[in-house]
């Protein structure tokens, strides 16, 4: 937790006042290492929104993921009370992740920030019009994506995106992976600032958003760094 304290308190710097942090977040599974060995869920989604208070966030929802039935059977769990049925060995199927969302804290209400927007246009543009999501559960399967193995889907980063930014806005991934908050951000107006530390996939990134750019007449920028 320590690295991601370190990433998320730099989220927090460069925040501007009362704007919204989206966090996706779920327990992790660690598998037995033996017949003899139990397998067990750490709750990192908690420990997360301890390090967020802690930082200076201030807690807005808690949202539901809600996968399809068959998309937790992958983990292995759950199969053995389906086999025999017997009673303490139950262990629910996870098809659940959070999308934990906070606010930097402030002493303004959210009209603050839509009143003082520079631009009033863009925040016109930005309304939310015909259906929305009503609840705090939202169903979508996963996503995917050929050259990375953790990606969440499309619809998932569109509906963050609309509900907690404006047109025109920047929006910051400190763990791009394959890029898609840069991809739905290019197709929704928005401009996008994405970091992740592993060179292969900076790479595929990288090109495919370049593309992606070209399409409309904007450019796609990077910097290196080595720590």
């Amino acid at each position: 937790l320590d690295s991601l304290r370190r990433v998320l308190l730099r989220c927090y710097e460069v925040l501007s006042e009362g704007r919204f942090l989206v966090i996706n977040v779920s327990p992790v599974l660690v598998r037995r290492t033996s017949r003899q060995a139990a397998s067990k869920r750490i709750a990192v989604p908690f420990d997360i929104h301890h390090v967020l208070t802690q930082i200076g966030f201030e807690f807005v929802d808690d949202i539901i993921w809600v996968k399809p039935e068959g998309a937790g059977w992958a983990t292995g769990r759950g199969r053995r009370f389906a086999a025999d049925r017997t009673p303490l060995q139950y262990k629910a199927v996870p098809v659940t992740e959070y999308v934990l969302v906070y606010r930097k804290a402030t002493d303004k209400l959210i009209d603050w920030n839509i009143r003082t927007h520079h631009d009033p246009k863009l925040v016109k543009q930005s309304k939310i019009l015909g259906q929305y999501d009503v609840t705090n559960v939202w169903r979508m399967s996963p996503g995917h994506h050929k050259d990375h193995p953790a990606v969440f889907p499309e619809q998932l980063v569109e509906k963050v995106i609309r509900y907690y930014s404006f047109v025109g806005d920047l929006v910051l991934d400190p763990f791009a992976r394959s890029g898609i908050v840069g991809r739905v951000a290019l197709r929704m107006d928005r401009r996008f600032f994405l970091v992740d530390k592993e060179p292969d996939y900076f790479a595929i990134m990288f090109k495919e958003l370049s593309s992606l750019a070209a399409q409309s007449g904007r450019e796609v920028f990077f910097e290196t760094y080595t720590l």
